[in-house]
């Protein structure tokens, strides 16, 4: 099985492609996603930062809090909460289940158990399609992204919409092996 990896530059399409894809399989989703909220910025003018199960509903409490993100002034990590979720990275996937990760960054990095789960499960034979960022010099990216059982597809504005097709293709002929 080869897993297919979106990189990109942050807001470039890496989640909505995948989304797309994910939606033309039909198949049934685990994993987790991200999601930087543009409400309820703190007195700070910093966003939340969430990771959510895929098709549960969404909550936004301390426990999925991974951190703030500010315009012009980095991140502010939760330390722990990724961790906490490489049980949810680890769950049993339904059968002919997909995974997805989105999106797999910078923030967890330090956090050993959960970056010990993802690459558990890119070593494994269940699908995944992740989000990863296009950033440099951070060892686990580059584990991820040189990853023996990964293909990466590369997004830019200019083939997001052309790559569709292709990352789909890809995938289809992987689960249909």
């Amino acid at each position: 099985m080869t897993h297919v990896l979106i990189v990109g530059a942050q807001g470039v399409g890496k989640s909505t492609l995948i989304n797309k894809v994910l939606e033309a399989l039909g198949r049934p989703v685990s994993g987790f996603q991200t999601k930087k909220e543009a409400t309820g910025a703190d007195e700070n003018l910093r966003n939340p930062v969430y990771i959510h199960v895929p098709g549960q509903p969404r909550h936004y409490t301390e426990e999925n809090l991974l951190g703030y993100s500010a315009v012009g002034k980095g991140f502010t990590i939760t330390q722990g909460v990724f961790d906490r979720y490489a049980d949810v990275v680890r769950r049993p996937v339904a059968e002919n289940g997909v995974i997805l990760f989105d999106e797999i960054g910078f923030m967890e990095a330090r956090e050993k158990e959960f970056c010990a789960a993802i690459l558990e499960r890119l070593d494994g034979n269940i699908p995944v399609i992740a989000a990863v960022k296009n950033k440099e010099g951070v060892p686990f990216l580059d584990t991820v992204r040189s990853h023996p059982n990964c293909r990466c597809f590369y997004i830019d504005e200019q083939n997001r919409d052309a790559l569709y097709h292709e990352v789909l293709a890809f995938m289809q002929a992987q689960l249909n092996g």
